[in-house]
């Protein structure tokens, strides 16, 4: 066999596998850009493609003659129905008998083992915590979920997700409809849960517990002509899912705040676990701390540039310090956890409750957090699990109304630009961890609880 009939093979296996290598997807909330035709204009236009250069490769094979044109192509048949009929069913089948096999078996982790303890203290104040009913609740939710998105029942999802999510969620279905596509999900035997962290601080909006499900499930997408599209490198509809589910309470049940894919949701395995709000040492601590600035603080009806050096030298932490033995609501410790907070916000309001966040950031801030700046509400700034490594304060203006601080937060976690309706990633990674600086600028409140609001906050840089 020459060169030329070898590479001629070659190619045109290449060119099968592309055409039988299914698209990609997403399970429940999943958006369109994984698949294929995700994310674009339109979907299946690299099909047609394919196709003709599959059909230019086979024309050409069945004409080297000898005999081995006809065989390359009774090979190719073969090898397409192995691929497209029968591994897909073999798959299929392993995937249900291993599900079925695991369902009643469970592991505990190490760091299992120290929530259950954990969980066993919240339980007695509120039994939903104990790991039972936790466990319970997630492996109901992901049946009930998933099946509600296979149907598109969106009234039954208001009831299993929050609202925030929801919208997210709801975007996506709609993207889904333009298109003329159907995301069809259907687990397989039932899922496996691991409880992995819990907060019960006492404040509604924020408790939650953290679960990670791992489940296999048949998982495709109708386009408008009747074709399935499966995930991007794979040949076979059924898939595993791994992912961290974050549960908070709603009506005296749980429900799904937050989904976080396999390496983006690691973090809650270092998360403290807080069992009761009096555990909260970090909390109560920064609280103390913050009430005894404001108690500090210059005597009603003194302005802060009455007492303060507005023509100072030095630096802006020096300056902070100094007027900090004038107002306590200066000193470095207190802007350290003001940024702690916020950081804490911002996370949590990714897909949950904005409340906090709106208590520490104004309207323009918050909007530059969560969209990174865009006005159009098409694409929001997704952070996971971020961790604060430094606090610089590189600013001072204490003759503003009201005065300001300007400081510089050095985060590590993972931080990316995502298209809201097609879930695509436009900026940064879901699963590579970066460092970057946040620049913020904080302006002085009356609130005794929150003494300091982000009011702006720099663009993001460092996405690529």
């Amino acid at each position: 066999m020459n060169r030329r009939r070898t590479t001629l093979i070659l190619l045109a296996v290449l060119a099968g596998a592309l055409l039988v290598a299914p698209a990609a997807l997403a399970a429940a909330g999943g958006g369109s850009s994984g698949f294929s035709g995700g994310g674009g204009g339109g979907g299946g236009g690299g099909g047609g493609f394919a196709l003709f250069v599959v059909l230019q490769l086979l024309f050409r094979i069945a004409l080297l003659g000898h005999g081995l044109g006809a065989l390359v192509l009774i090979a190719l048949g073969l090898v397409y129905l192995f691929v497209t009929r029968v591994l897909p069913k073999m798959q299929e089948s392993w995937a249900r008998s291993a599900a079925q096999r695991k369902g009643g078996r469970h592991n505990t982790s190490k760091r299992e083992r120290r929530v259950e303890l954990a969980a066993a203290e919240a339980a007695d104040d509120d039994p939903e915590f104990a790991p039972d009913r936790v466990r319970a609740a997630a492996r109901d939710l992901f049946v009930e979920i998933e099946k509600a998105w296979d149907s598109g029942d969106r009234i039954h999802m208001r009831g299993l997700v929050s609202p925030d999510l929801l919208i997210e969620w709801e975007r996506r279905l709609d993207d889904f409809e333009r298109r003329g596509w159907r995301n069809h999900v259907e687990p397989l035997g039932e899922p496996q849960v691991e409880y992995v962290s819990l907060s019960r601080k006492g404040d509604p909006d924020t408790d939650s517990v953290t679960v990670r499900i791992d489940a296999r499930v048949k998982d495709y997408v109708v386009d408008g002509y009747g074709r399935h599209l499966k995930r991007t490198g794979t040949i076979s509809e059924v898939t595993r899912i791994r992912e961290f589910w974050t549960l908070r309470q709603r009506d005296g049940h749980w429900i799904l705040a937050s989904i976080e894919q396999r390496a983006e949701g690691k973090h809650a395995l270092d998360e403290e676990l807080v069992a009761t709000p009096w555990g909260d040492e970090t909390g109560m601590r920064d609280e103390a701390l913050v009430q005894g600035a404001v108690a500090d603080q210059v005597p009603e009806g003194t302005s802060i540039s009455e007492v303060a050096d507005l023509q100072y030298d030095g630096d802006a932490r020096a300056a902070a310090m100094d007027l900090s033995l004038a107002d306590g609501r200066f000193a470095p410790d207190v802007l350290e956890v003001a940024a702690r907070r916020a950081v804490n916000a911002w996370a949590h309001a990714i897909d949950g409750d904005d409340a906090v966040l709106d208590a520490i950031a104004t309207p323009v801030a918050k909007r530059e957090l969560l969209y990174a700046g865009d006005t159009s509400g098409s694409v929001r700034m997704v952070v996971r699990g971020l961790l604060v490594n430094r606090i610089r304060i590189v600013g001072l203006d204490a003759g503003a109304q009201p005065p300001t601080m300007t400081i510089e937060v050095d985060l590590t976690g993972r931080r990316y630009v995502e298209n809201r309706d097609t879930a695509a990633v436009l900026a940064g990674s879901r699963t590579r961890k970066t460092s970057f600086t946040e620049r913020w600028t904080l302006a002085l409140t009356d609130d005794e609880r929150q003494p300091w609001r982000i009011t702006a906050a720099a663009d993001p840089v460092g996405l690529a």
